[in-house]
């Protein structure tokens, strides 16, 4: 339930904030074509939850429901992949940003987040907030 939560959470903004962008959800990064190749060097496939591009930028978006500090280095190794991933070589040239989406300001999140670059995004839906039994504000 909360895995289809988060893809609720994702999908709503995504459409709000890139309603004319190429978006790529559930997308593998890195040098690896595909699963049966990544099991037999024994090489852990990395999904990000959409890469989106604008027109001008990349913008990678791992989002959570509840954050956790590993979230950082998580989307630190995406903008890493991203240049090592065929699929897209022809996006390689554009700029990348980070972005971690996250439904309440956690301050000590966001600010280690932005330390290292992150963008982090804030979006509370009022039906999240009821599922979860969060008091909305």
């Amino acid at each position: 339930m909360t895995q289809q939560r988060e893809i609720r959470f994702l999908n709503e903004w995504l459409r709000l904030k890139y309603p004319t962008a190429l978006i790529w959800k559930r997308v593998r990064l890195g040098p690896i074509p595909d699963k049966k190749l990544g099991n037999l060097l024994k090489i852990t496939l990395r999904w990000a939850d959409a890469v989106v591009y604008d027109g001008e930028k990349v913008i990678i978006i791992e989002s959570k429901l509840r954050p956790d500090l590993g979230a950082i280095s998580q989307l630190k190794e995406y903008g890493r992949l991203f240049y090592e991933t065929p699929e897209f070589e022809m996006l390689r040239d554009k700029p990348v940003e980070l972005h971690l989406l996250l439904p309440y300001e956690w301050k000590d999140m966001v600010a280690a987040a932005q330390r290292e670059g992150i963008i982090v995004d804030i979006f509370k839906p009022a039906w999240l907030y009821k599922e979860m039994g969060w008091k909305l504000e």
